[in-house]
């Protein structure tokens, strides 16, 4: 049977089994007896209307407290027990216009005020993490607080639910507000400005180059390839706006670029993927009309994918691994013919300039990002925009500079500026050690095998050891609750899924692809003459999205958690039995296996959409949270919806991205190039 054949039936046989799959049944006649997540007033009516004369609106926090003798209660406990597929249906949001507060309650006696009178939500740790990073706001929480929590309580009452609320307000808005330039947003319009000045100063000199040269048959993408010879030319011409275009679309160079090509392609879907996960993410931190469909949703199958969607950061560890490793030998290959002996000087000095190159290049496009993060402007959203957007940018004013020392997936976890920013994290810590391996192996050519056989080895058991003795929970479920939280305080988000010991043994894959693709490109292999590696290769891809559903049995297992020991043993596989199938896959790829489907990786358009794959991964979050933070009432999560947002955030993110790599991340490159 031919290997494409094969493949198909496989889909088609794993299709048919999970349609079958039946799905968890929510009783709707319960779930209408809870209170909605989200009550919000007329954020525009309320500080607009009266010229804005006193008015105010303040977003409260609010915990349901317990009662058995009421429905809505009982109805709360038995749904939110469901806690990986559920949201917290304690935890409410509202938006109060105290005007319409005071109206509501002016014709209660004090008695019947003071009996809707719940108290001040403390104890709850992730709402603490909110209020501390809006402590300008405590002269609010003390002015305001008895008054919205009697009004959310009068609520809750008038409409029938018989529950009371524990709250604390978190911020409130009063008309006429301004926000004034301070430093950091001066220092952003600075930079701005000169990165603006320097693209027209180095675009303008490059123009004059160009018409003032004497050799007419010359192309013009001969001239942007072409260096001038002098080198304050050199670097002022790293910022021409015409040269970064053509530096974004040239065609790879060598053997090596020309077959590794189609890695754009997967770059790209990667990012389109994790764009989609993260888009639902903010999304869930919004206002939802309707939590019980995404609820349902995460007891089917389909939930099973979301969840283990996870993996697919897997595949930018793998690529991460790879190139080092073939910078590595490119670099030490050329070093070689030079001497046959290394000192351990010379390979500490290579070490440096491997970690300062890479740094640089990274860095400077994301701190911009990071300043770009902090920058305060007015409210332009509503009700929301300060709890989603305004958070991040307090949060990034804090703790900027976790991100650029590359810890902030171990340090003030709680506080998060840009907080897909944990990759970044572990990639930098798994290259400086992979770094490390690969000269221990250049060193000791004879035990290099047997070091990375131990390694990988290792870290398949790290995970395993650390699950057992930490009880994390054998696969990484983002919870809607914990994803409304922005994952604050979520151990398993902190220790298990961004740590860079539960992840190193992914990036160390792609290190042994790289290993294994040199070594059959020297012996000249021909690996696509091989049917049997071609057999192997198509079936991977039915195998890989098997592996996807191979969480169904653990995460859709309501009442018995988990065997310890087996939850161990897959939580070290899952991610590692990925990276090592996706690294097969790459070097499958790289020797012309794939038919049809290398033939599109290689398409010209993902040559550009490849690389600005990582301007797109440091903004789409920020582009995310301005389009959602400017929701002022609840909105309906549908697929129609998801996917408008989704489409919007990825066209956006890859355009912000364009303009990131034009007028910075390229300049950078540019100038890192100069300097070798």
């Amino acid at each position: 049977m031919h290997p494409i054949t094969t493949m198909m039936l496989h889909i088609v046989i794993l299709a048919a089994t999970f349609t079958a799959a039946q799905c968890f049944q929510l009783n709707m006649t319960q779930f209408y007896e809870m209170p909605p997540l989200y009550d919000l007033d007329d954020y525009d009516r309320c500080l607009q209307e009266l010229n804005g004369q006193a008015s105010t609106y303040c977003f409260v926090r609010a915990e349901v407290q317990p009662d058995e003798s009421v429905a809505a209660w009982r109805a709360i406990a038995e749904i939110s027990q469901y806690d990986r597929h559920h949201f917290d249906h304690r935890q409410l949001y509202f938006g109060l216009c105290l005007r319409d507060c005071e109206a509501s309650l002016a014709g209660l006696n004090k008695s019947e005020l003071e009996a809707l009178q719940a108290g001040l939500l403390s104890e709850n740790a992730k709402v603490n993490v909110y209020l501390d990073l809006f402590s300008m706001e405590a002269n609010n929480r003390q002015r305001h607080q008895r008054l919205t929590n009697a009004c959310l309580n009068w609520r809750l009452q008038r409409r029938g639910f018989g529950v009371l609320a524990k709250s604390v307000v978190e911020y409130c808005d009063e008309a006429g507000q301004q926000v004034e330039d301070d430093a950091w947003n001066l220092t952003f319009y600075g930079i701005l400005g000169t990165l603006l000045i320097l693209a027209c100063l180095g675009s303008l000199v490059d123009l004059h180059l160009k018409r003032g040269r004497h050799d007419k048959m010359l192309k013009e993408r001969d001239h942007y390839k072409t260096p001038p010879k002098s080198t304050a030319q050199q670097v002022l011409l790293t910022f021409s706006v015409a040269r970064n275009w053509y530096r974004l679309n040239q065609e790879p160079s060598g053997k090596i670029g020309r077959e590794l090509r189609f890695l754009d392609c997967f770059k790209f879907f990667a990012m389109f993927m994790v764009i989609f996960a993260h888009t639902n993410w903010v999304i869930y931190e919004s206002a939802i009309s309707n939590p019980q469909d995404p609820e349902r949703l995460l007891h089917t199958a389909a939930g099973t994918l979301l969840v283990s969607g996870s993996l697919i950061t897997v595949t930018f560890f793998v690529i991460s691994g790879l190139l080092l490793t073939i910078n590595w030998l490119a670099v030490s290959r050329s070093l070689e013919s030079k001497k046959d002996t290394w000192s351990f000087g010379q390979y500490a000095v290579l070490f440096v300039k491997f970690n300062i190159f890479r740094y640089i290049r990274l860095t400077v496009p994301y701190a911009f990002v990071l300043l770009m993060s902090g920058v305060y402007f007015e409210n332009a959203g509503g009700p929301l925009w300060r709890h989603i957007f305004e958070r991040e940018q307090l949060a990034c004013r804090r703790n900027w500079w976790t991100n650029l020392l590359y810890i902030n997936n171990f340090v003030r976890t709680d506080e998060r500026c840009l907080l897909q920013g944990w990759y970044l994290a572990a990639d930098t810590h798994s290259f400086v050690l992979s770094l490390v391996l690969l000269m221990l192996g250049h060193r000791f050519v004879r035990w290099s095998k047997q070091l990375y056989a131990g390694i990988l080895g290792l870290f398949v058991v790290v995970p395993m050891v650390l699950t057992y003795a930490r009880n994390y929970y054998p696969i990484f479920v983002p919870t809607p609750q914990t994803q409304k939280d922005s994952f604050i305080g979520d151990r398993q988000f902190t220790e298990f899924y961004t740590s860079s010991l539960m992840n190193f043994g992914t990036y160390f894959c792609g290190v042994l692809a790289a290993l294994v693709y040199d070594q059959l490109a020297l012996k000249q292999y021909k690996l696509r003459e091989l049917k049997s590696f071609q057999l192997l290769w198509f079936t991977l891809i039915p195998v890989g999205i098997l592996w996807l559903f191979s969480a169904h049995p653990i995460f859709q297992h309501y009442y018995v958690p988990p065997s310890a020991i087996w939850g161990a043993l897959y939580a070290g596989l899952q991610r590692n039995i990925w990276g090592f199938g996706l690294g097969i896959f790459i070097v499958g790829m790289a020797s012309k296996v794939g038919w049809i489907f290398r033939k599109f990786c290689c398409l010209p358009i993902f040559r550009i959409l490849g690389r600005l794959t990582y301007g797109a991964f440091i903004v789409h979050l920020l582009v995310a949270r301005i389009v959602l933070a400017t929701v002022r009432e609840p909105i309906y999560f549908g697929t129609g919806m998801m996917f408008a947002f989704i489409f919007f955030t990825v066209t956006v993110s890859y355009l912000c991205s364009f303009l990131l790599a034009i007028f910075l991340e390229l300049p950078v490159s540019s100038f890192l190039k100069l300097m070798r």
